[in-house]
C-alpha cells in the first residue's frame, strides 16, 4: 500500500517511548512489516542479553517489594468458597490466575475471615506475594474520580470472578488458618457415570452445554427440562439437560466426564418430568470483510470451539441464500450496523488509512437488502436470530420489533460507561435465562441498552430476559448517567412470526472472559422453541 505522509495520523508522527523511529510514510511493502517485527524483537533478545543481571534483579526487587509494602486500603486477601455453583468454571479461573503468577493456597480445615466462615477446600490468594498488583487487578476494585468522562486503554474492571460468575470474598483483616500453598489446581476425580435410566446434568454449570452438545453430535436422546428437577441427591433448575442412558451414552460419557468435570446425577424415570427433546442446532455465524476483522466474531468463534458446538461461518453471499434449507440458528457478533449492511463504516468512525483501500469486488460491501429480506424469511419460518450488542441495532429496525436502543443519540457527557461490570437482573424461567442467577454482572463495552413496548396486534411478542435495575447499575468500574439504564433492557426475546430473535444487548461472552454470561448465547443456540 501506498500512505502519504500527510495521510498518517498525528499521535503516530511524534517521537514517543512507543514510537521511536516514526515512519515517514511512503510505500509500505509485507517484507518491511516483516522486518519490522524482526528488528523489535532481536532488540528485545539484545537488551536483555546485555542487561541481563539488571533485568533479574530488578524483577526480584519488584517481587520482594510487593510482599512487603502494604498500602493504605489494600486488602488482606481473597477467598473463593469451594461451595460454588459451577465449581468447574471456579477452578478454571483458579487456573487463569495461577497461570498468570498469582499464589494460591488451598485451606485444610475451616477458617473464619471477617466474621464469615469459610469450609475446608476454600481457596486464598493473599494481596502480600510477588504478583501483588496482578491479584489487584483481576480481583480488587478500583477508584476513579466523578466528573467528566475520560477514556482508558482497556477495561475500567477485570473483576475476574464477577465476570466468571463465581462467588468470592474481599476480606480486609489478617486471619490465621491451615493453608497449603498449590503447586497447580486440584481438579476432582472424575465420577462413575450413573447408571440409571436417565441422567440429569444442571443448567447452571457451563460444562453442561458442553456435554449435552457432545452426546447430541453422538446421536444420544437429550431433552431440556422447562420445570426443576428434584432427585435422591440433587436438586437442580429449569432449562437442566436429561440423557437418556443408551449404549452411545455410556461409550462417550467417561472421556465427556473426565474432559469436562461435569457433574451427572441419575434419574429414574422422567414421567414427572416437563421437557422438550433437543436436536443438534445447524449454527451459522456472519463474518463481515472489513479489513481488520470483527474481533467480537473471532471471539465468538473461540467460545464456541472452546466448548464444542459445531458452527459455519457465514459471509454475505452466504446470507442472501435460503438460509432455512442449513441452518436452526444465525448468529451475529457485535458489530456497527452500517458495516454489517453496506460494508462501509459509519461517518466520522476514525480508521486507518490502509482500511480505506478498494477491496477486490468479492470482499465489498455488506448483506444489503437481500440479506436482510433473507433472515427475515429464515425467522419468519422457524428460525432464531441472535444478535450480540450492537448488532441488534440492525435487526430492532430491519424487523420492525418493538424494541428500540433507548442509548441512541447520547453524548458522552450524558452517559459515559468505559469497558466496566454493570448489574442485570434475569429472569431464569425464561428459555434464553435458563442457568442463571437471579442477579449477574454484565460486561459493558460501549453497548446497547433497549425499551421495549407490547405491540397493538398479535404480530410479535417480546419477553424480556434480564434488565438493568432501578438504581446502583454499576458493579465494577466506572459510569456516568447510571440513570439511563435505569429498567431498560438487557437481553430481549423477541418473536417474529414462527421465529424468534435474541438481542443480547452486550458481549455475553466478552473475549472469551465472561464465563458468568455465556449461558445467554447457549441458550439461544438451543432454543427448546426451535426443536
Amino acid at each position: 500500500i501506498y500512505v502519504d505522509p500527510n495521510e498518517i495520523p498525528e499521535f503516530l508522527t511524534y517521537k514517543s517511548l512507543t514510537f521511536p523511529d516514526p515512519w515517514p510514510g511512503g510505500w509500505w511493502h509485507l517484507r518491511d512489516a516483516v522486518d519490522y517485527i524482526l528488528r523489535a524483537s532481536m532488540s528485545l533478545v539484545e537488551t536483555a542479553a546485555m542487561h541481563k543481571e539488571d533485568l533479574l534483579y530488578n524483577f526480584y526487587k519488584m517481587g520482594k517489594d510487593a510482599v512487603e509494602a502494604h498500602r493504605p486500603g489494600d486488602p488482606f486477601a481473597f477467598v473463593i468458597p469451594s461451595q460454588q455453583t459451577d465449581y468447574p468454571t471456579t477452578l478454571r479461573m483458579l487456573e487463569i490466575l495461577q497461570f498468570g503468577g498469582a499464589e494460591i493456597h488451598r485451606a485444610t480445615e475451616a477458617f473464619a475471615g471477617d466474621g464469615a466462615n469459610f469450609p475446608a477446600g476454600s481457596f486464598v490468594i493473599f494481596v502480600a506475594q510477588p504478583y501483588r498488583p496482578y491479584v489487584l487487578n483481576m480481583l480488587g476494585e478500583r477508584d476513579y474520580p466523578a466528573g467528566v468522562p475520560f477514556r482508558l486503554h482497556d477495561n475500567a474492571s477485570h473483576a475476574l470472578p464477577m465476570q466468571m460468575g463465581v462467588a468470592f470474598s474481599q476480606i480486609e483483616e489478617p486471619f490465621e488458618a491451615s493453608l497449603e500453598l498449590l503447586t497447580s489446581i486440584p481438579y476432582p476425580s472424575v465420577m462413575a457415570p450413573p447408571t440409571t435410566p436417565y441422567i440429569v446434568f444442571d443448567a447452571r454449570v457451563n460444562a453442561s452445554f458442553a456435554v449435552a452438545v457432545a452426546l447430541l453430535r453422538e446421536g444420544a436422546d437429550v431433552y431440556r427440562s422447562t420445570g426443576g428437577i428434584e432427585g435422591d441427591d440433587f436438586q437442580v433448575p429449569a432449562g437442566s439437560f436429561i440423557v437418556r442412558n443408551s449404549s452411545q451414552v455410556q461409550d462417550a460419557l467417561p472421556g465427556l466426564l473426565e474432559q469436562w468435570h461435569a457433574s451427572a446425577y441419575g434419574l429414574e424415570d422422567m414421567n414427572e418430568t416437563a421437557a422438550i427433546a433437543l436436536r443438534l442446532p445447524r449454527i451459522g455465524l456472519y463474518q463481515s470483510f472489513t479489513q481488520n476483522g470483527n474481533m467480537d466474531e473471532g471471539w465468538t468463534r473461540f467460545v464456541l470451539d472452546d466448548f464444542g458446538i459445531p458452527f459455519t461461518t457465514l459471509h454475505n453471499e452466504d446470507v442472501r441464500g435460503n438460509l432455512s434449507r442449513n441452518f436452526d440458528v444465525i448468529v451475529f457478533a457485535d458489530e456497527d450496523p452500517v458495516v454489517i449492511e453496506t460494508g462501509q463504516f459509519a461517518p466520522g468512525t476514525f480508521r486507518y488509512p490502509s482500511e480505506m483501500g478498494a477491496y477486490p469486488s468479492e470482499y465489498q460491501g455488506g448483506i444489503g437488502e437481500s440479506g436482510i429480506e433473507a433472515l427475515r424469511e429464515f425467522v419468519g419460518q422457524g428460525g432464531v436470530l441472535v444478535a450480540l450488542d450492537n448488532a441488534g441495532r440492525l435487526f430492532t429496525e430491519a424487523f420492525n420489533l418493538p424494541v428500540r436502543n433507548t442509548l441512541e443519540g447520547l453524548s458522552e457527557s450524558e452517559f459515559f460507561v468505559p469497558t466496566s461490570l454493570l448489574r442485570i437482573e434475569v429472569d431464569n424461567t425464561s428459555p434464553i435465562g435458563y442457568g442463571m442467577p437471579a442477579e449477574a454482572a454484565a460486561m459493558f463495552f460501549r453497548s446497547v441498552a433497549y425499551s421495549t413496548w407490547l405491540p397493538p396486534s398479535g404480530d410479535w411478542d417480546r419477553q424480556v430476559v434480564a434488565s438493568y435495575p432501578e438504581d446502583d447499575v454499576l458493579l465494577r468500574g466506572w459510569i456516568l448517567g447510571e440513570e439511563q439504564l435505569a429498567r431498560r433492557a438487557a437481553v430481549v426475546d423477541a418473536g417474529y412470526r414462527d421465529g424468534r430473535v435474541i438481542l443480547i444487548g452486550f458481549r455475553s461472552q466478552h473475549r472469551g472472559q465472561t464465563h458468568g454470561t455465556y449461558k445467554f448465547l447457549f441458550n439461544a443456540l438451543l432454543y427448546p422453541e426451535m426443536n
